[in-house]
């Protein structure tokens, strides 16, 4: 029996001998992590706590401290190493270490840090999508801001980003549905002035191929955004080959008050001419062909027309 006792004594030493050891181990650990902290070597001291933890939770309740203290070091750790990353424009690494960040500190509890790195990670795929975009790269641009978006859904800029990217990958629909949302959320001027160029690109590109209803009503759609006096000159163009007259103008009208002095002011006013004696306004027609006598490119035609053909007075 005495024999049995000091067996049992034996295994209960050795029990409490290695505890101590798997103790004196881990806080080994842990004290290294904290001395490569203080040194400014994170990832070191990351690797160290990490370690600690590890060997912590093995040991059980008695070890429950260290354990908590290596639990507020990580995430604080991982994240700081996310922002460093983020500072030398390592994004895709920034926003895998920011991603780790958010993971552990939802795990152990320390909402302050998630909520910081959840929000420095939108940023950095806009950062990241800027950069493309800048590079022409479309498709990327589109998925990284399809990235913020779905991070932050009220971010109107995101939206306007994904708008102008999706619009320069000739997505129109996309573009247009991010745009809508873009003005929805505060984004209004600038995704109006956005979506008018997109309306008024495809416009001129249809003007060339002779699509004048499709001229037409792009650049319809373009003005009922944002007038301007190229909108309205290619409004009024394919209006005047449609045989629209009122709106051809309507048009030419709205340029030449918008833009009294432009370059092609005489153009304009010899297609208003041409648009009001079509419609059988013969005054304005006159006046109109009279602006341009001045003009050698439209000098004999317009003198012909207010003296032959409309006899102005």
């Amino acid at each position: 029996m005495k024999k049995v006792l000091a067996i049992l004594t034996v295994a209960a030493l050795s029990t409490v001998s290695l505890f101590a050891q798997d103790m004196e181990s881990a806080t080994a650990l842990y004290n290294e992590g904290a001395t490569a902290l203080n040194a400014g070597d994170k990832e070191t001291a990351l690797g160290y706590f990490e370690e600690a933890l590890s060997q912590a939770e093995l040991i059980g309740p008695e070890a429950e401290e260290l354990a908590y203290n290596c639990k507020r070091n990580i995430p604080t750790l991982i994240n700081a190493i996310g922002k460093e990353l983020a500072a030398a424009n390592e994004l895709d690494a920034a926003i895998a270490k920011l991603s780790e960040a958010v993971n552990k500190a939802n795990e152990y509890g320390q909402d302050d840090i998630a909520a910081e790195a959840e929000a420095l990670i939108p940023q950095l795929y806009m950062q990241k999508g800027n950069l493309a975009l800048n590079q022409k790269n479309y498709a990327e641009a589109i998925t990284c801001y399809q990235k913020v978006v779905e991070l932050n859904p009220t971010d109107a800029n995101g939206y306007l980003r994904l708008g102008q990217a999706a619009s320069r990958a000739d997505d129109i629909d996309a573009a247009m549905a991010a745009l809508t949302k873009a003005a929805e959320l505060g984004q209004k001027k600038a995704a109006d002035k956005e979506m008018a160029t997109i309306y008024l690109s495809k416009a001129a590109e249809v003007l060339k191929a002779k699509d004048y209803q499709g001229a037409f009503d792009n650049a319809t759609k373009s003005l009922e955004i944002l007038p301007t006096p190229t909108a309205m000159q290619i409004a009024g163009t394919a209006a005047l080959q449609l045989k629209n007259y009122d709106a051809a103008i309507s048009n030419f009208e709205g340029f030449l008050a918008a833009s009294p002095n432009a370059r092609n002011a005489d153009q304009i006013k010899y297609q208003l001419a041409t648009a009001y004696e079509a419609k059988g306004d013969k005054a304005n027609a006159c006046v109109n062909y009279k602006a341009i006598l001045n003009n050698p490119q439209f000098a004999e035609y317009a003198k012909h027309k207010v003296e032959n053909e409309l006899k102005c007075q």
